[in-house]
């Protein structure tokens, strides 16, 4: 199996890890305000509690689950 010529893994490298840049690109020509780091922060708490119930409630779900097949008597 042959690489094509044009592949250079260290321009793949910079781009797979993202704060690492690679040689060849160019500075940052946006940077991010305050508000939209604080809006990016309120949306990433509100999505992790989301997760977090939803896991609580499916893990309840199934214990209880166990339980009513206990007290029922299946095998």
């Amino acid at each position: 199996m042959r690489f094509p010529s044009d592949l250079h893994f260290r321009g793949l490298a910079g781009r797979m890890h993202w704060p690492h840049p690679s040689r060849d690109t160019t500075p940052i020509a946006h940077r991010h305000t305050s508000d939209e780091d604080a809006e990016v922060a309120k949306a990433t708490l509100y999505v992790s509690t989301v997760t977090l119930v939803v896991l609580l409630v499916v893990l309840a779900a199934i214990a209880f689950g166990q339980e009513a097949m206990h007290w029922l008597g299946v095998h």
